[in-house]
């Protein structure tokens, strides 16, 4: 069974920021070889619920959501899983993984650290 994935960001009032979500769902669904899918928390479409309820009717039996969010905050331990209660229990067949969020990782410490020399000219 192919697992959907779900790349879930928290969305902005501004376009060109909602657009980065888009730019790395392309990125992971070329690293991983299927189709990510975006969806928001807030102010853009797809909503999480309309996106989970989407691969759903396309008969997705396992869906993976990976919120893209630096660290456990409300969102993530709290309003994502009330958003997905309703629909788990709704389509009890339907098999609902929440990943970690990106958390306090190496690889986010590497990335800051490079952000930092790049504006001090390193």
């Amino acid at each position: 069974m192919k697992s959907e994935i779900i790349l879930l960001g928290h969305g902005s009032r501004r376009a060109e920021a909602n657009q980065g979500l888009l730019v790395v769902a392309q990125k992971v669904s070329l690293l991983m070889g299927q189709t990510v899918t975006p969806a928001y928390m807030a102010h853009d479409k797809p909503s999480l619920p309309e996106a989970v309820e989407a691969k759903i009717k396309e008969g997705a039996l396992k869906i993976v959501i990976m919120p893209l969010f630096l660290f456990r905050g409300v969102h993530v331990s709290v309003d994502i899983h009330e958003e997905l209660r309703e629909i788990r229990e709704q389509n009890p067949k339907v098999e609902i993984v929440f990943t970690e969020e990106l958390g306090a990782d190496d690889g986010i410490a590497n990335l800051a650290c490079l952000r930092i020399k790049e504006a001090m000219g390193a």
